[in-house]
């Protein structure tokens, strides 16, 4: 039988909420709710930055075998304009949220070709069920040189291997 894999946000605790085809809305609070409260700002110089955003691999359904290579990826280019951008970094443990730098890397730097790693630190092959490999912590960068108004939305993509 196929494993049934969700991916879940682990943002405000390490208790995860389903976003599996969902949206994750980066605020200037820490909670996973997707709503227009405490909204990023432009502020008047330098940068601001939203909470971190954990995301990881929840396995509910046990593969029949194993997952391997857990990994994540853009489609390559940005689409939210200038002075607007997202960074990421990985991490084997929860880590508590921050709206400080995490000076990360661009994740549209990211691409099928080559993807974030997911399973660098929390090693495979996975099997049975709940949280596998790395937590992939997300933070949006909005600099004062940003336009107003709403952002559309992008896709990031998260695959593995089944045997």
């Amino acid at each position: 039988m196929a494993a049934t894999v969700q991916i879940h946000e682990n943002s405000a605790d390490e208790t995860g909420v389903d976003k599996t085809s969902g949206t994750v809305r980066f605020k200037s609070a820490v909670e996973t709710t997707v709503d227009t409260a405490n909204r990023l700002q432009i502020p008047a110089a330098g940068s601001d930055y939203s909470y971190t955003k954990q995301l990881r691999f929840y396995v509910s359904v046990t593969p029949a075998v194993d997952l391997q290579n857990l990994r994540a990826y853009s489609d390559g280019a940005s689409g939210f304009g200038t002075g607007i951008g997202v960074q990421y970094d990985t991490a084997t443990d929860w880590q508590t949220e921050t709206d400080a730098d995490i000076s990360g890397t661009d994740i549209f730097t990211k691409t099928s070709g080559a993807s974030v790693d997911l399973d660098a630190g929390n090693t495979g092959p996975h099997t049975g069920t709940g949280y596998k490999g790395d937590f992939l912590r997300l933070q949006m960068t909005v600099a004062s040189t940003a336009s107003p108004g709403s952002l559309s939305a992008e896709t990031l993509t998260f695959a593995y291997d089944e045997t």
